[in-house]
């Protein structure tokens, strides 16, 4: 790296030093303050929210309605759905494909 052209008013190696000790303080911050899941902030979904969830079409997520495999709350003229109950559906579908059911 010593042949390395570079157009920082400093010395390569202290300049890469300092770019380690910047990174270093970003990933810390990082760790302090954990993702927030924005689903329990916003625990509504509307439809088109879940049908690319599920990469399924309205058709099909209207379909599950009917079949009583997921529920939604109809507020005036709009239909959404708990996140808690598409998080049910995700994990009962796994649960389903482990044991060979469809």
């Amino acid at each position: 790296m010593n042949n390395v052209q570079m157009l920082v008013p400093m010395e390569p190696d202290a300049f890469w030093q300092q770019l380690r000790t910047i990174v270093a303080e970003v990933v810390a911050e990082g760790q302090k303050h954990p993702p927030v899941d924005n689903h329990t902030e916003r625990p509504l979904l509307k439809a088109t929210e879940v049908c690319d969830i599920f990469k399924v079409s309205k058709p099909t997520l209207y379909d599950w309605l009917k079949q009583g495999k997921i529920k939604s709350v109809k507020i005036q003229s709009r239909r959404y759905f708990h996140w808690n109950d598409v998080d049910e559906l995700i994990s009962t579908s796994k649960v389903n494909l482990l044991n060979g059911r469809p």
